[in-house]
Parts: C-alpha cells; structure tokens; sequence
C-alpha cells in the first residue's frame, strides 16, 4: 500500500512539526511514507487528485479557505479519504459533523494522541476492519462494520442497508445481528428493529435520524433524550483524544 498523507496548514512551524512526527512514527512501523505538505487549502486544491492520499491533515482555522471549506472541496471529488482536523477549540467539532471526519487532534497536540491517529488509519486501510458474516439464502456473505449504514429487521429476514446503496438480506435473527454489532460503539439501537451506523449519520433533527444513503429513522418516543445523548456523546469521543 501506498502511504500518501497530506498535511494543510497555514503555519509553518506546525507544518514543520505535524511532518515530523508524522514522519517519525511511519519509520518506528517500518513503513515508507509520502507526505505532502501545504499553506493553504487552495494550494493543496491545485494538486489534488482523487485516490491519491490517503489520510489528510487539515487545520480547520486558515486564511484562504478554513479546514472545513476544504474538505466539502475534496469529499466531492473523493470520498474515501481519512480526514483529520487540526483545531485550537472543540467547538469546531460539530461544524466539521456533516463532512465524517476521521478524527480530530486538538493543537498543541501530544504526540501519544497523533500516534493513535495514524494507528487508527492504518488499522482501518489495512483491512483489519471487523466483519460480520451474514447468512443469505445460498450461503454467506462477509460485510464489514463500516460499510452497514443500518441493519432493520423485515419479518423473517434482516436488512442491511450498505454504503454503496446495495442491500443484502440476511437469514439470521435480528438479536443476533444487534448483539454482534452492537459491541462496536459505532451501533446504536434508535427504534425496535432499527440498527444505524452513527458513522453514516448525515443529520439529527431531533426525532430523525437522516443517513448518507438518503434514508431516515425515527428515534423511538421513550427514552429518546437517552438516544441523542448517546449520539452526542459518540461525536465527541474522539474529541477526547485531544485532552
């Protein structure tokens, strides 16, 4: 696999540092590197094409574009790209929600939490993604976690819903499906017989959950202030990271 990362940031001292240590911890796994490195937004937009990097760091706070302006640029042209943002304050955090970033590292950023970004990105673009077996009609069908937008139970037959817009119909029990997923903290339970991804949320609009794939799920009426809390909750764990 080619490791092409792309850094953006309008201050050369954090370019400077961010390209270092990025540069260290692929050398500590024995791994080569190709790192790109910009002071704006426009710059990098010069030179992109799609498929190429593999992860990107932006600043969110820039003069010519911010972080976020950027990456609506880029996600139209590519949408498998690991996004990172780099901010100074949290309360970008939901700013940066409809665009799925990957991660955020807040500035100045500890090196321990940098390294656990770049072990995350290697993680899912190895392939180590976990995967669930599904039981079809004429045998089995691998999916992995974060290709499943939502999983609904039909009757005798449970749903999956992926993020290619394709959806595979499984055998097995709608309990066995939730108990398999939701040991990932991705999985949440928003109504009876409804399972939805919270990486392939596109909006909450306080009693819907509305995806990337254009479908929509009711949160169920008891206990949906729990829901939204556990929702909210997700979007800023990985915010955590940077404390």
């Amino acid at each position: 696999m080619d490791w092409n990362i792309a850094i953006v940031d309008d201050l050369q001292m954090d370019r400077e540092r961010l390209q270092k240590d990025v540069s260290k911890w692929f050398s500590q796994q024995g791994l080569d590197v190709r790192i790109r490195v910009y002071d704006s937004g426009a710059a990098m937009l010069k030179e992109f094409e799609p498929g190429f990097f593999r992860v990107a760091f932006f600043d969110i706070r820039m003069d010519d574009m911010t972080g976020i302006q950027l990456a609506e640029q880029v996600r139209k042209q590519d949408t498998s790209l690991l996004i990172c943002f780099l901010t100074t304050s949290r309360e970008y955090a939901f700013d940066a929600f409809p665009i799925h970033p990957f991660d955020y590292l807040i500035k100045p950023y500890k090196e321990e939490q940098l390294n656990h970004v770049l072990s995350e990105a290697h993680r899912v673009l190895s392939g180590s993604e976990p995967e669930i077996t599904v039981r079809i009609a004429r045998g089995e069908f691998q999916v992995t976690f974060g290709q499943i937008v939502s999983v609904v139970s039909q009757g005798h037959t449970v749903s999956f819903h992926l993020i290619d817009g394709s959806t595979v119909k499984g055998t097995m029990t709608f309990g066995e499906t939730e108990k398999l997923l939701t040991a990932d903290e991705r999985f949440l339970l928003c109504n009876r017989g409804i399972l939805i991804n919270m990486d392939h949320v596109k909006n909450l609009d306080g009693e819907t959950f509305l995806m990337d794939d254009h479908s929509n799920y009711p949160l169920r009426t008891k206990g949906r202030m729990d829901l939204i809390k556990k929702f909210s909750q997700y979007q800023i764990t990985r915010m955590r990271r940077g404390r």
